[in-house]
């Protein structure tokens, strides 16, 4: 790019697409280029969200997601893009989680299984609210509510990113519902047609692939445990019947 110091002044979105073009081809940024992204990341104020919405819509479908988003964070682009992720910086879980708030997004979006934008996103967001719904510290930490208020705080950032109503309306309706129950013992078939009639039939396996997202980035070895599959089984047996009048 030749002086990376004056390419970047001329257009600050250069900055992103070097850090898209590391997550798309694999490339490795070369270091003068790199502290020439970081002392003119100021420079993204002036740039129209539609353009960084495209750039980072590139970041998050390409082969390595995860590691461009976090490629933002070292740099200090992330404030500029989604500055809720940064607040799960270093923000310990409970028990059920060995990873930080922000590792554990990260590690989401880098298993999740599906290739659409939208699950995706979801995969990226769907505890961007466990920071502020924390309550008490160490391995019995809560974190109530924080589906509901995270399809809330997903909404907006995907809304001032000027993401289209599809997008931000599927992204918000799997982050709601990722938080549902498949115990095999107390899941009855009524209760998954409830499921159904919330998220819609069409929906399942993207929510599904959210809750796979979910539990590899906890560290989790086994993608789908048998209770996960016996649910995919009831949907399949519930769905050949008329879920609601």
């Amino acid at each position: 790019v030749g002086d990376p110091h004056a390419r970047f002044d001329e257009d600050a979105l250069r900055m992103m697409r070097a850090i898209r073009f590391h997550a798309e081809l694999n490339f490795e940024i070369e270091k003068n280029t790199f502290s020439a992204i970081e002392k003119y990341v100021k420079n993204m104020k002036h740039i129209a969200l539609e353009r960084i919405k495209e750039e980072l819509t590139r970041i998050i479908l390409s082969e390595n997601p995860a590691e461009g988003v976090d490629m933002l964070h070292q740099t200090g682009l992330l404030d500029y893009v989604i500055p809720e992720l940064e607040k799960g910086v270093g923000v310990r879980q409970n028990r059920h989680h060995i990873y930080t708030i922000y590792k554990h997004s990260l590690l989401s979006l880098k298993h999740c299984p599906s290739k659409k934008l939208e699950v995706r996103l979801a995969a990226l967001l769907h505890d961007i609210a466990k920071p502020q719904t924390k309550r008490g510290e160490g391995p019995e930490a809560t974190f109530y509510n924080h589906d509901h208020v995270g399809a809330r705080v997903a909404k907006k950032i995907l809304e001032r990113l000027r993401f289209s109503n599809e997008i931000i309306s599927q992204a918000s309706r799997l982050i709601d519902n990722h938080m549902f129950y498949y115990n095999p013992d107390e899941v009855t078939e009524s209760s998954v047609r409830r499921l159904i009639q919330k998220v819609g039939l069409q929906n399942m396996k993207d929510l599904i692939d959210v809750r796979v997202a979910d539990r590899l980035g906890s560290g989790v070895p086994k993608a789908k445990p048998y209770k996960l599959r016996h649910l995919e089984y009831i949907i399949e047996k519930v769905s050949m019947e008329a879920v609601s009048v």
